[in-house]
């Protein structure tokens, strides 16, 4: 038998029970909102870098592995989006500015759980992503137009342990010396797999590579303090299943600069002076003022004003619509850069004029200019005209009258006019303007500095040619001994020994070609005759040719010069010869620019043509010598802008097949020429400032 008990209990205390039920599953439901909040991605950081080829690798940092994002593009405004769940943007921005030639901005957008990211392109291109440990890596690749694909297929995250597994390892670690001064660190991978990151720590640059494994034999340092480079030595050392190589630099400014190429990193490090380190720093942090600290609470602003304007020494005035409160905590941080952000804050604007400071509300400040400008325009317009001549010394004045109209000098009310002959300029406008116009005027007009421009070409040659041969006949006959030398074939001709009436007859014809020095045996009896001439020739030669045209010239402007003649030639169309005309010269045509430090760079042609063989056709072929560069030479000096040299060797054998192959004997059946042509061009150039003729500047 079963027995039941029945509860009851007063509304009161139902109410009570309710309540305390309600309670708990808040409590619960808040456990599980912390939960679920200690389970978040965090986004620590972010850093970009160019790579090879123009794509761009943005790299976004978690403080564990994030999972894998979801994407799609939109064409029209061109963005990649990515949305990551469970993740949280813990960088403090909402924003980071890239400025390349294809990503212009990325922008974080918190929705819940849920982190997207927009990245604003300047046009449509090709993306891929792939995760390293807690690294996200996106690489914006090669430009794709409109029609890139809505849907990408993303790369499954890789943690350490996969790209370790994957055997990316560091084989080599190199330094260099190249031009200029530069130390080059060449660290070569076997593959480009790894994760990179650089940052500079202290004064030294350490590059990270994740997921790439340091043999023992390169955990080592490498000394290069006598190559005399910005960087002293080299560190490698394993960290995990990761590489770190520090590089420290010496004491003297420097600048670097990282590029990978396939599987190898690169990093170069450019010595600079103080000045270019000091340009360097003032274009990367624009504030120069003395680094103050500032801790307010809901201070006034005009109190905060005020102790800026005490630090930067600088008289105040501050317009009565600046009022209201602010709060402060700036450590070590530049005044103007503290001024900027307080006016930044409450919507203010300045404006300095000599060591007065003037602090107003933004569109007040605006509205003020607008109304100067109009009261401006007013004068200009009712303001009277006068007229003016103007005198132009170094220039001509129709160039002087373009510049001016060129700068936006001119008016509607007023116009030049100018005169070549008198190199005048009659002018008509208002006196401001008149007195604008002579201030430009003044810093155009000045006189010009000449160059002359040497080019000096030297055409170097030797000839060498050496011939050996021998002719002989014989003949059956009584007679007598001859014996004599002669150039001449008549040698073969044995008195009082005829054969049928004639010479000698010649069997055997190898001699040297052209004059020749011989010595010419014979033998004769009443019934055999013989006769042998050895002949030789050598010539040796020495040519050598020097070419040097000038031209003067303005700085800036181009200058050409020519000698030569024209060579005729047949041309045949349609069956019409007709004759037409090539130049065969020697020319130099130079554009200068004077550089600071008497330094002259030289925009250069220089040609120097020749007339070569006749061709079998009866047309004569020409040989052509041209140079086209850019050079910069001090003035004075004289450089080597090229060479050409060639060196012809050639040796013939002429002989009687096979008598000609005899050991010893075959030498009564061979001639040899042996010829040996050399030529040299070498090209110099001399750039001189003509300073007699430079008068001093008005």
């Amino acid at each position: 038998m079963k027995h039941y008990t029945v509860v009851r209990m007063s509304r009161a205390k139902g109410e009570v029970l309710k309540g305390a039920l309600a309670a708990l599953i808040g409590c619960f439901s808040l456990f599980l909102s912390l939960t679920a909040q200690a389970q978040s991605v965090l986004l620590k950081d972010t850093s970009f870098v160019s790579l090879p080829g123009g794509n761009l690798e943005v790299r976004l940092e978690f403080d564990q592995p994030p999972p894998v994002p979801k994407a799609y593009t939109t064409d029209s405004p061109a963005r990649v989006i990515f949305d990551m769940w469970g993740v949280e943007n813990d960088l403090g921005t909402k924003s980071i500015d890239i400025r390349t030639a294809d990503v212009d901005a990325m922008s974080f957008a918190q929705g819940g759980d849920r982190l997207r990211l927009v990245t604003s392109l300047n046009q449509m291109t090709d993306y891929r992503t792939y995760a390293e440990g807690n690294s996200l890596f996106i690489v914006f690749g090669e430009k794709s137009g409109a029609s890139v694909a809505p849907q990408r297929q993303l790369a499954a995250p890789r943690n350490v342990k996969q790209s370790y597994d994957d055997k990316t390892r560091v084989s080599g670690i190199d330094f260099q010396r190249v031009d200029g001064g530069i130390g080059r660190v060449v660290v070569t991978m076997t593959d480009d797999q790894a994760g990179l990151n650089i940052e500079e720590e202290g004064n030294n640059v350490v590059v990270s590579l994740s997921g790439a494994s340091l043999s023992n034999s390169l955990q080592q340092r490498i000394d290069v303090q006598d190559f005399a480079t910005p960087v002293t030595f080299v560190d490698a050392m394993a960290s995990g299943r990761n590489t770190k190589i520090l590089i420290k630099p010496g004491a003297e400014p420097y600048d670097y600069m990282a590029y990978q190429t396939g599987s190898k990193l690169i990093v170069d490090f450019k010595p600079l002076t103080r000045a270019e380190k000091e340009e360097i720093k003032k274009n990367e942090f624009p504030y120069s003022g003395e680094k103050i600290d500032l801790n307010f609470q809901n201070v006034s602003v005009r109190s905060v004003l005020q102790i800026l304007a005490e630090v930067a020494q600088l008289n105040l005035v501050v317009d009565d619509a600046v009022d209201g409160e602010i709060t402060l905590l700036l450590k070590h941080v530049p005044w103007d850069q503290a001024l900027d952000i307080v006016l930044k804050t409450r919507g203010l604007d300045k404006r300095q004029i000599g060591n007065v400071l003037l602090v107003a509300p933004a569109e007040q400040i605006a509205e003020r200019e607008r109304i100067e400008l109009e009261s401006l325009k007013q004068v200009e317009e009712l303001s009277p005209l006068v007229t003016d001549f103007i005198q132009v010394d170094f220039r001509k004045a129709s160039e002087m009258r373009q510049r001016i109209y060129d700068a936006k000098l001119v008016t509607e009310r007023g116009f030049i006019v100018a005169d070549d002959q008198t190199n005048r300029l009659m002018v008509r406008e208002t006196s401001a303007q008149l007195e604008e116009i002579r201030r430009t005027l003044r810093q155009f007009d000045t006189e010009v500095s000449q160059i002359m421009i040497e080019a000096r070409l030297v055409t170097a040659r030797a000839d060498y040619s050496r011939e050996l041969g021998i002719r002989w006949g014989f003949g059956l006959q009584d007679g007598n001994f001859v014996a004599g030398g002669s150039g001449d074939s008549s040698a073969y001709y044995v008195e009082d020994f005829p054969v049928s009436g004639a010479d000698l007859p010649l069997n055997v014809d190898l001699g040297a070609s052209g004059t020749t020095s011989s010595l010419v045996l014979g033998y004769a009896t009443n019934s055999f005759a013989l006769a042998t001439e050895l002949s030789a020739m050598q010539s040796e030669g020495k040519i050598e040719i020097v070419s040097q045209p000038k031209v003067i010239t303005t700085n800036g402007k181009a200058a050409y010069i020519k000698s030569g003649k024209e060579v005729p030639y047949q041309t045949v169309e349609d069956g019409e010869v007709s004759i037409e005309f090539k130049d065969v010269v020697l020319s130099l045509d130079v554009t200068p620019q004077i550089n600071p430090g008497d330094r002259i760079a030289l925009e250069l042609k220089i040609t120097k043509d020749s007339i070569g063989e006749t061709l079998d056709n009866g047309e004569i072929g020409i040989d052509t010598n041209e140079l086209e560069t850019s050079v910069v030479v001090k003035d004075g000096e004289t450089i080597v802008l090229g060479g050409v040299y060639q060196d012809n060797r050639s040796d013939y054998v002429y002989k009687t097949p096979l008598l000609g192959d005899i050991p010893v004997l075959g030498n009564l059946f061979k001639k040899t020429v042996a010829e040996n042509n050399k030529e040299e061009l070498l090209i110099f150039i001399t750039p001189k400032l003509i300073r007699e003729s430079l008068g001093s500047t008005r």
